[in-house]
C-alpha cells in the first residue's frame, strides 16, 4: 500500500492533471496506477472533482479581494513579514489622494464662500482685479 500525500507517484498524479509529463514519467506513471489501486482510485476522485467544479461559477461580495488581501498582510505581519514595495505604495498613495481631494474641496468651499463663484476668475484670484492694479503690477521694474 502506498501512503498517497508523501508519495512521489502522487505528485506525479498531480502533476499530470495540470501538465504534459515527459514519456518517461508518463510510463512510470502507467505503470503505478496498474499497481496500486489506492493511487487509481484516487485518480478517479481527482478527475471527478475536477469535473464537478470545472462548471461552477462563482459570485464573490464586494470588498472580497481587499478583505482577503488585508488578512494576508496580517497573517504575513505576524510572520514577521514586510508588506512588498508595491504594496505599501499602493496603500500611501490612497492616503496622500484621499487627503489631496479633501484638501481641494475644502479650497473649493473657501473660493465659493468669499466670492460666491466658481468662475476661472474667482478660482486664480482675478476677480477682485482693478484696472489700476495691473497698472502698477506693470510699471514696477524689476
Amino acid at each position: 500500500m502506498i501512503n498517497l500525500e508523501n508519495d512521489k507517484l502522487y505528485h506525479l498524479l498531480l502533476r499530470s492533471l495540470e501538465e504534459d509529463l515527459t514519456l518517461e514519467e508518463q510510463q512510470i506513471l502507467n505503470t503505478a496506477l496498474q499497481e496500486h489501486e489506492a493511487l487509481k482510485k484516487e485518480q478517479q476522485r481527482l478527475i471527478s472533482n475536477r469535473n464537478l467544479l470545472a462548471g461552477q461559477v462563482f459570485e464573490f461580495s464586494d470588498g472580497f479581494e481587499d478583505r482577503v488581501m488585508t488578512a494576508v498582510g496580517q497573517i504575513e505581519a505576524a510572520k514577521g513579514k514586510a508588506r512588498p514595495f508595491d504594496s505599501s505604495l499602493a496603500v500611501a498613495f490612497r492616503r496622500v489622494a484621499v487627503s489631496g481631494v479633501a484638501a481641494i474641496l475644502l479650497l473649493l468651499a473657501l473660493t465659493y464662500y468669499h466670492h460666491q463663484s466658481l468662475s476661472v476668475n474667482a478660482l486664480t484670484g482675478l476677480s477682485n482685479l482693478e484696472a489700476e492694479d495691473l497698472n502698477l503690477y506693470y510699471s514696477i521694474e524689476l
